[in-house]
């Protein structure tokens, strides 16, 4: 009779669960990522039902019948679990071991938690466990070929940003890990994402930018623990306040202590910035050195920004002092004077005006750069006139032909031998240096920069969209583009691809 209450009650239970109600594809486009996904979890959770299921009234068959022990019931768990969640074994046991290749086809069974993206999930399986070991182009080629055989997810663009880590290109595994903000959450696992933002706060801490990573990870919601360890040890890296038992604590609580021991105490040694002497409201009116001409003042200046580091970023407050020191020296007649005697003295075969005019191009070449690396505080020195109106001008004609080239190489990957892998990698390439080219630009110059650059790109999205059927990867794009006819005031351009974005929902 206890027998058959607890099997009655076993089918209660499945029954109960079976029939509960999950989210409807009705809400969604049933052949959208989301609507796929929605299915995906539906089937696994149906299997996970009745292996479950059937895993109970056997073991229950099979102690009221003979009084055997539970251990049937261990067994078809061991065989169930791979099943219906194969992340487990690979995450604990293959992962490990390096098996990259076992732990693509043991993932490529789906389950949590790449439902949103089965196949990128199974690849990127297999990079982590590939990074295991020894660089292997062979083994890498064959995980690149494998995210060609279905659609392109936010997990698949992560294995593509860790096999280009693998073979030594780190800045195209930064511009590829950094760009997954671009795709839509429906296309990209929560874990992915995780993984991702691990790999680039890692690598920010490899290269000594702290100030990037802080910056980067002050956005995410969800951080790792160890994220959250080399974030607050960021932090006291650039001088923030953040307390050695914050540090401490983060540490302890974060996994693989012994490999970062080394940044823990660092961080723990290094201490804290007190308030700036020196206001930044202030600096840009104080002088060099005082020297008695203007040139020397300028080129004190100059040399004193290229002594830092390229990892500390730079504000607008010295790029308006560096600015007005040459605006002095390059209107003093005196400096031109001695530029001309010294041509004349030398025989040098160029005239003083021209030596003159090089040097003009050269600092408004300089200060291009460093009014690119402001950010978006950059827009405070857009001025009409002076130097920085040259170094304007200098920067659009300079990245003008470099943006055209690259955007041509885009649209020459819109082929049948190549995959959206290749177009992706260049895509993120020619995004990212369209949005470093047209920091210092105004309006109308950036608005030039962006009609060379849509034509290449809105050509590519197609592509996708129509020959590909990468709806993601072509949403993200028609996405960027959006917002940058918005920026430029381009009308008709803003209207299409809001059309196109609202139809990628």
């Amino acid at each position: 009779m206890t027998e058959t209450l607890v099997v009655l009650l076993c089918v209660a239970v499945c029954a109960g669960v079976g029939v509960s109600p999950l989210a409807s594809v009705i809400s969604c486009d049933p052949q959208g990522p989301r609507g796929r996904a929605m299915r995906r979890a539906e089937q696994q959770f149906a299997a996970a039902v009745m292996l479950a299921s059937t895993c109970g009234l056997v073991s229950l068959w099979l102690f009221g019948k003979s009084g055997q022990p539970w251990w049937p019931m261990l067994v078809m768990l061991g065989v169930c679990v791979p099943i219906v969640h194969p992340w487990l074994v690979v995450r604990h046991l293959l992962v490990p071991l390096g098996a990259a290749r076992t732990a693509y086809r043991v993932a490529r069974l789906a389950g949590h938690p790449w439902f949103r993206d089965p196949n990128g999930g199974a690849v990127l399986s297999g990079v982590l466990a590939s990074l295991r070991r020894a660089p292997d182009a062979e083994r890498s080629r064959w995980l690149r070929a494998r995210l060609e055989q279905e659609h392109l997810g936010g997990a698949g663009l992560v294995a593509l940003g860790l096999l280009a880590a693998d073979a030594g290109d780190r800045g195209a595994a930064r511009r590829i890990l950094g760009g997954l903000d671009e795709i839509d959450p429906d296309l990209c696992p929560p874990l992915a994402r995780a993984i991702a933002l691990d790999w680039l706060v890692a690598d920010a801490a490899g290269r000594g930018a702290w100030h990037e990573l802080v910056e980067r990870v002050a956005d995410d919601p969800f951080p790792t623990p160890t994220t959250r360890f080399v974030s607050a040890a960021a932090r006291r890296m650039i001088g923030e306040g953040v307390p050695r038992r914050t540090v401490a604590w983060c540490w302890l609580w974060a996994p693989r202590r012994l490999r970062t021991l080394g940044l823990m105490i660092a961080a723990m040694r290094r201490a804290t910035i007190g308030a700036p002497v020196i206001e930044p409201s202030d600096l840009a009116r104080l002088a060099a050195n005082g020297a008695p001409e203007p040139i020397l003042d300028a080129l004190a200046l100059h040399a004193e920004i290229a002594a830092q580091p390229a990892t500390l970023p730079v504000t607008v407050a010295v790029v308006e002092r560096l600015a007005a020191a040459w605006d002095v020296a390059l209107g003093d007649f005196g400096m031109r004077g001695q530029i001309r005697d010294r041509a004349e003295t030398f025989a040098v075969a160029a005239t003083g005006e021209l030596l003159v005019a090089r040097l003009h191009r050269a600092v408004a070449h300089d200060l291009a750069l460093l009014v690119a690396q402001c950010g978006k505080q950059a827009d405070r020195l857009r001025r009409d006139t002076g130097i920085l109106r040259r170094a304007r001008d200098v920067h659009f004609d300079e990245v003008l032909e470099r943006i055209v080239r690259e955007s041509a190489a885009l649209g020459r990957l819109r082929n049948p031998e190549l995959g959206p892998a290749a177009a992706w990698t260049a895509w993120v390439a020619v995004r990212e240096a369209y949005l470093t080219a047209a920091i210092p630009l105004d309006v109308q110059q950036r608005a030039i920069l962006y009609s060379e650059v849509e034509l290449q790109v809105r050509q590519c999205a197609a592509w996708l969209w129509n020959e590909r059927h990468e709806r993601g990867l072509a949403h993200a794009m028609c996405l960027f583009l959006l917002g940058e006819a918005e920026r430029v005031r381009d009308v008709e351009a803003a209207a299409y691809y809001r059309h196109n974005v609202v139809v990628g929902l």
